[in-house]
Order: structure tokens, then C-alpha cells, then sequence
């Protein structure tokens, strides 16, 4: 418990400080943030994967990470006038590392057919899932930086941060008090039904406190965290926000049973132990990615119609 706790403060800790130098320094604060995510959740599904799906070949994996993200910047200094740019450099990296395992088993005498599934399944998850919310990092010129920066972008990092952590609060304290009909037991055993709706309240919390922000900095013009009010006006804002809770509340409760679900089929209760009583990097950061990936598209299709 005072190994869960310690560690628990540090993250609270990284999380602000990477929350702040990205919003007032620099984006790649965050973009380093996000490739220990990819690099750390990599390592740790290649090592719970073996038992149970097959082993990944992991010198791929890694080959793939560094392409990937090598991709993404590359396209997106590139051409910068296009916020989906570096995404669409980093899918043209994922399909030519698929084909590449795809082929390289094929003509490998020691590899066989599960060791590819295993392979692309890590390129898959957590990496290309993180790449949505490295995504969101680049709503702005990446030749300028965050002085370019568009309301979405401000918006969808503190979201990401702040939406998960409020769901995970309300949800435990939610279900611990009411308890109640088990959520998935054959998955994650100590969820709730009460604790989800729970989750629900605290996406909305989540999303009230961007709203907030915005609301301070237009009438007092204080800059929290840069966070300003979108291109539509307080309509736009207050409904894009609540809608953004709620999914990124939902999305975040998926991503987590994701995790846990990849926890049983492997018969482990932590994915390493590099954050004691934490279960590891991806028990932590499974909320957190997976709703990068609906804030992401989200504000890509408020950037094109609104």
C-alpha cells in the first residue's frame, strides 16, 4: 500500500509537469511523454504475450516504434499546413512494417504464423493507438509550436490528462460505496455497474474543469494552460466538452478493460513492475490512450466542419 501510494504521487507529479511544459514550453514535451508510453507498453505487451498468443519478434517491434514515430514527425514538419499529416506518414510506416513481418515469417524457418499475429498485435496496441493522441499534439503549425496552437489542440492534451483520472476517482469511490451488480467479473473482478456510471459523472467533472478553464481565461483572461474557447463560440464549446466527457469517460473505462483482459488470457497480475502497485505502464496509461483515439477524431471532424 505505501509502494502504491509513493508511486502514485509521483505520477501525479509527471502527469503536471508534462501536462505544464507541454501547454507553456514546447509540444515536445508530451511527444517525449508519449514515446515512454509507446516504448515502456511495448516492452510490456511483448511479455505478456507469449503465454498465450505467441511470442513477438521483438526487434521488429522496436524497428517499428522507431519508424513509426521517425514517420510521424518527418511528414508532419513537412507539411504542417495539414494536422492529419504526421498521422497519415505514421499509417504508411504501420502498413510497411505489417507487410515486412508478414513476409519475414513466411521465409523464416524459426518463426511461424503466431509470431506474426504477436508482432503486429504490439505494433498495434499500445503504439498505434498512442499515435492518436500524438495526433492532437500537432492542431497547430509544427514549425511554429504552441503559438499556433488551435483551441482543439489545448483542449484535447488536458482532456486527456484530466477526463481519465476524475472517471478512475469517481468510479472507485463510486463502486465502493454502492457496490452493486458486478461489471465484467470474469474480466476485472472488483468493477462495478455503480462504479461506471460513477465514471461517468467524472468524465463530466473532467470535461466542467476544461470548461472552466476557457471561461476563466475568457472573462478574466487568465491563460490556464492556454485552454480557450472554440472557433463556435460557448455552443460549440460547452456541448464539444460534455460529449468529450462522456465518451472520453466511456472510451477510458473500454481501454482499461482492454488491459485487464490481456491480463488474464496471459495469467499475469502485473505487466512489470517498473511502477510498484501500479501493474505496470499500460495499467496506468490504458484510459489515457484509448481516449486519445475519440478526442482525436472528434476534433478532426470539428476542424473540417465547424
Amino acid at each position: 500500500m505505501k509502494n502504491r501510494t509513493i508511486t502514485g504521487i509521483i505520477i501525479a507529479i509527471v502527469y503536471v509537469a508534462v501536462l505544464a511544459l507541454s501547454m507553456y514550453v514546447h509540444q515536445i514535451f508530451f511527444d517525449v511523454f508519449l514515446v515512454f508510453i509507446a516504448a515502456v507498453g511495448t516492452y510490456e505487451i511483448c511479455r505478456a504475450l507469449p503465454t498465450f498468443v505467441g511470442k513477438p519478434i521483438y526487434p521488429i517491434n522496436i524497428a517499428a516504434l522507431v519508424l513509426g514515430f521517425g514517420s510521424f514527425w518527418t511528414v508532419q514538419y513537412l507539411y504542417p499546413e495539414s494536422y492529419a499529416s504526421g498521422l497519415g506518414g505514421y499509417f504508411v510506416s504501420l502498413a510497411v512494417m505489417v507487410l515486412f513481418t508478414v513476409i519475414f515469417t513466411a521465409c523464416s524457418k524459426k518463426h511461424v504464423s503466431s509470431n506474426a499475429f504477436a508482432t503486429i498485435f504490439a505494433m498495434l496496441y499500445p503504439t498505434m493507438v498512442t499515435m492518436f493522441s500524438l495526433a492532437i499534439n500537432y492542431f497547430l503549425n509544427a514549425r511554429e509550436g504552441i503559438s499556433s496552437s488551435l483551441p482543439y489542440r489545448t483542449a484535447g492534451v488536458v482532456l486527456m490528462f484530466v477526463v481519465p483520472t476524475i472517471t478512475d476517482v469517481f468510479a472507485f469511490f463510486v463502486g465502493s460505496r454502492l457496490r452493486g451488480k458486478k461489471l465484467c467479473p470474469t474480466i476485472s473482478p472488483n468493477k462495478t455497474v455503480s462504479g461506471a456510471i460513477g465514471g461517468l459523472f467524472g468524465g463530466l467533472v473532467g470535461s466542467g474543469i476544461v470548461a472552466a478553464a476557457a471561461a476563466l481565461n475568457y472573462y478574466l483572461g487568465w491563460n490556464v494552460m492556454g485552454i480557450k474557447i472554440f472557433p463556435g463560440g460557448w455552443l460549440e464549446t460547452g456541448v464539444s466538452l460534455a460529449v468529450l466527457g462522456l465518451l472520453g469517460s466511456v472510451v477510458g473505462q473500454v481501454g482499461d478493460l482492454f488491459a485487464s483482459y490481456i491480463k488474464r488470457r496471459a495469467g499475469i497480475k502485473d505487466y512489470s513492475n517498473i511502477l510498484p502497485g501500479h501493474g505496470g505502464v499500460l495499467d496506468r496509461v490504458d484510459s489515457f490512450i484509448f481516449s486519445g483515439v475519440i478526442f482525436y477524431l472528434y476534433f478532426a471532424v470539428a476542424i473540417i466542419f465547424m
